[in-house]
């Protein structure tokens, strides 16, 4: 018997259970909750199935005891798992939402279907031609076991090994017999012919033909052989890394277009035809020996992508609705767009969280920028007076304000608020700096801006009438309760200033890729006027202005070397907003309930 599964399973695996979607992707996920310390659900909710027959209890109860793979039965009302690995081919709206709500953070391993772009996280492990490309591509995940001398595939054909699946629900062993036997009255079929029955195929083959049952070593024995016939799937890559070359006869168009995305040969959809099979035939070992080349080159070690944890959820930090498409993808992180209100956010994928140590401000900037924090203060300072100045004509010009800079760092901006004639407090999760920010006179508190009370950090002091936040709105995973906490810190009336990264700047909007890839693991928001408005106006804040700032033409296509396209697009830049970066002047209008 199966174990019986534990009461909080953090890692749990949904295969498609429907018999007539063949065994590959049941076999699999119990392959890997073996692995990587998992759970496997067999449940036929309907969300999952389509309401389609699913493989009987007894055998998915011997195949799991035989791995020695916890099995869920059935999912309790409330459970929530840390992680869940979705092996449903293609998955309907309705799994989606099924597996979203029951879960911290979803991937999608091989996924096909209408909802491969909402998935938080992808893992492909076969080859296919599938959009988007996902987070990473692990053909370890399939637990190939490559030939250790590689194989030159010129061996003459001798023997030929048939098998296509655990069930062949689409009956194509039938339907390659009878086409052998075509071949044979021809005078045609000049082969040794075996062929497999997995555990669940019913056919009977005819008279003389060689038949193997469930055999326990299929990947072995598919070595043996000069030539497999199978459909698309795990089973052809299995016969390539035994070193045996593959044609293809496939039950469905869809698995045809994966077989010609893998550049694998094939003769036929459903039914086999002739002339396209003695094509295949011949160009098979050219065929095996570029896939086995492409499979040694690949990344074959999965190491615990699964088993880790660590990461978001793939919630919307501002509404903390899910289930939104992804922009784009690279190996840790997936951006997606709220369909809600319009935040564009980041969610990440075995990233430890980010620590604002010591080294943040001088290692990890010097690299960034060349220089230390500390020596680039008085550069800092500077745009603080530059921000000041704005404050002054948004707002009005009033000496002695009451200034929050919350993630002060070493103080840069409290020295130009105090030199402009206001009283600055700092706050920041970073010892080493609130301790050098006291050092300058400031008073300042060591403590997390979600969790920050103004009563408890400077008792005895009236509310700030600013709250000012330089490059650190983004760092925070929960802007809802950043910015329901910025609403409690102000009166009515006070200021919310902030300065960001822009995703309407001239790097994402020319250079998407780039912006992507280069966006910091710890940017959990990507703000741009279009989005801010409506945002701040649901924490009770209002817009009075914008100043787009760090504006970098020359990184516009074909504007790097200078001359009248870098002016132009200068120009273009200001008018337009086209700033990397950019700053927010809000006034508080409301209270929150």
């Amino acid at each position: 018997m199966a174990q019986p599964a534990p009461l909080t399973p953090r890692l749990v695996f949904v295969p498609n259970l429907r018999s007539d979607r063949g065994m590959g992707h049941l076999n699999r996920c119990l392959k890997a909750a073996a692995s990587f310390s998992g759970s496997v659900y067999y449940g036929a909710d309907p969300e999952l199935t389509d309401g389609r027959p699913v493989f009987e209890a007894p055998l998915v109860e011997a195949l799991a005891a035989q791995a020695g793979v916890v099995l869920l039965r059935a999912w309790p009302a409330g459970l929530r798992v840390p992680t869940v690995v979705a092996d449903l081919q293609a998955t309907p709206q309705a799994a989606y939402r099924f597996l979203r709500e029951r879960c911290d953070r979803l991937v999608g391993w091989d996924e096909g279907g209408p909802v491969r772009d909402r998935f938080p996280y992808l893992v492909d492990s076969l080859p296919h031609d599938a959009r988007p490309a996902p987070n990473v591509r692990l053909p370890g995940l399939l637990g190939l076991k490559i030939s250790a001398v590689p194989p030159e595939f010129l061996r003459p054909i001798r023997s030929v090994l048939a098998v296509f699946g655990g069930a062949d629900p689409a009956g194509l062993t039938l339907r390659f017999l009878k086409f052998v036997d075509a071949l044979r009255a021809q005078g045609r079929w000049p082969y040794e012919l075996t062929v497999v029955r997995g555990p669940l195929s019913r056919f009977i083959a005819p008279p003389g033909t060689r038949v193997l049952d469930a055999p326990s070593d299929l990947p072995g024995l598919m070595g043996t052989f000069d030539l497999v016939v199978t459909s698309w799937g795990l089973t052809a890559l299995e016969s390539l890394a035994s070193g045996t070359p593959v044609v293809i006869l496939n039950p469905t168009a869809y698995h045809e277009r994966l077989t010609r995305a893998a550049r694998l040969p094939s003769f036929g959809v459903g039914r086999p035809r002739p002339f396209a099979f003695w094509e295949a035939v011949d160009q098979a070992p050219a065929a095996a020996r570029r896939a086995f080349a492409e499979l040694l080159r690949a990344p074959l070690a999965a190491g615990t992508y699964f088993a880790a944890d660590t990461g978001s959820d793939g919630r919307c930090p501002v509404c903390h609705t899910g289930g939104h498409r992804v922009l784009a993808r690279t190996e840790h992180k997936s951006y997606h767009r709220c369909a809600a209100c319009g935040m564009e956010y980041l969610s990440t994928h075995r990233l430890p969280e980010k620590q604002y140590s010591e080294a943040y401000f001088f290692e990890d900037y010097q690299k960034q920028y060349g220089k230390t924090y500390l020596d680039d203060f008085d550069h800092i300072q500077d745009l603080g007076r530059q921000r000041l100045a704005f404050l002054d004509r948004v707002f009005g010009t009033r000496p002695g304000r009451r200034i929050l800079d919350a993630g002060c760092a070493y103080g840069p901006f409290l020295a130009a608020a105090a030199e402009a004639g206001h009283r600055p407090f700092g706050l920041d999760v970073a010892e080493p700096a609130v301790d050098h920010v006291r050092g300058l006179g400031f008073p300042a508190v060591k403590a997390s801006f979600p969790e920050f009370k103004w009563s408890e950090g400077f008792p005895g002091e009236h509310l700030p009438d600013v709250l000012s936040l330089w490059y650190v709105i983004e760092h925070f995973p929960d802007l809802d309760a950043v910015l329901r906490r910025a609403n409690t810190l102000l009166p009515v009336g006070g200021v919310l200033a902030f300065s960001t990264p822009n995703a309407r700047g001239v790097t994402r909007l020319f250079r998407p890729e780039k912006f992507w890839r280069e966006s910091p693991d710890d940017h959990f928001s990507l703000w741009s006027p279009r989005n801010t408005r409506a945002v701040l106006r649901r924490f009770g804040f209002e817009v009075r202005a914008f100043r787009i700032t760090g504006q970098h033409p020359e990184r516009f296509p074909g504007a790097e070397s200078g001359g009248w396209k870098l002016a132009v697009v200068a120009a273009l830049g200001r008018w337009l907003g086209w700033g990397d970066t950019f700053e927010v002047y809000a006034r508080k209008t409301k209270e929150l309930s």
